[in-house]
């Protein structure tokens, strides 16, 4: 189970929706999930193509979160077990524009 390392820009990003209840309550629910079991289905796990490390997991239908593993295998699959680096909280389209 990962440790979540919330970034400056992460922490920005989520800050203008801090009087949106259910907005938080949904962002609490994935990273949840994504601190307890990465893999989880709801989370819809994948990787970012235009960054060769961040990876996304979806909040809605709109808005995803990206983040860093911090260690790899050797094989490229990064390690779960260790810290991920939150990045952004973004709506899609310009999470995949801009994943830092």
């Amino acid at each position: 189970m990962p440790k979540l390392v919330p970034s400056q820009k992460f922490l920005k990003d989520i800050e203008k929706f801090q009087s949106n209840a259910s907005m938080r309550k949904k962002i609490a629910k994935t990273l949840t999930y994504l601190e307890n079991n990465p893999f989880h289905p709801g989370l819809h796990l994948e990787r970012i193509v235009n960054d060769p490390t961040a990876w996304s997991v979806r909040v809605d239908r709109k808005f995803r979160i990206s983040f860093d593993p911090e260690d790899f295998f050797p094989s490229g699959n990064p390690d779960w077990t260790t810290s991920v680096l939150l990045l952004r909280f973004l709506d899609h389209d310009d999470l995949y524009k801009f994943p830092r």
